[in-house]
């Protein structure tokens, strides 16, 4: 009866480090994308005119997402498939395609910091860079639903 105790308790345990491990990588990725989105608040409405260009506004967000896309390599180790997130099965089965999309996210956005210093370059410049958006919430890419509500949602702190 004891070992029958036991080793459930060891099971249930062992289950329990494996979820935290899931929660915590879920959880910095969630963070990280919304680091992103905050910071692109400002930025998408100057795409769509809702208010006056800022630099520093833009240049925050093309740094955040340097410092954040290359973490999204490591952010989808193979025991946080499943747990509070929406991320597609793609990921895991086409990893390279996956890290592939991350790397080129950060080379866009270190290529538009570099090239956006005006009004005029950022209309021209800064839609090129949010195409790498679509590289895994496109409907073609598959590794992450589209954006629609989401942009609003990764706005607010996690709970």
């Amino acid at each position: 009866m004891y070992r029958i105790i036991a080793v459930a308790v060891a099971v249930a345990l062992g289950a329990t480090v494996v979820h935290a491990q899931n929660a915590d990588a879920i959880k910095q990725r969630r963070e990280a994308m919304r680091e992103i989105a905050k910071a692109g608040g400002a930025p998408f409405k100057m795409t769509k005119g809702e208010v006056p260009f800022d630099l520093a506004a833009v240049q925050t967000v093309l740094k955040t997402i340097q410092d954040n896309a290359p973490k999204f390599k490591t952010l989808f180790p193979d025991d946080s498939k499943v747990g509070a997130t929406e991320a597609a099965a793609k990921i895991w089965t086409a990893r390279a395609d996956f890290n592939a999309v991350a790397d080129k996210w950060a080379a866009d956005a270190k290529a538009a910091a570099a090239a956006i210093k005006d009004e005029a370059s950022f209309k021209a410049e800064y839609p090129k860079m949010t195409q790498a958006c679509g590289g895994c919430h496109g409907t073609t890419a598959g590794f992450a639903p589209g954006l629609g509500d989401s942009f609003k949602r990764m706005q607010t702190p996690l709970q």
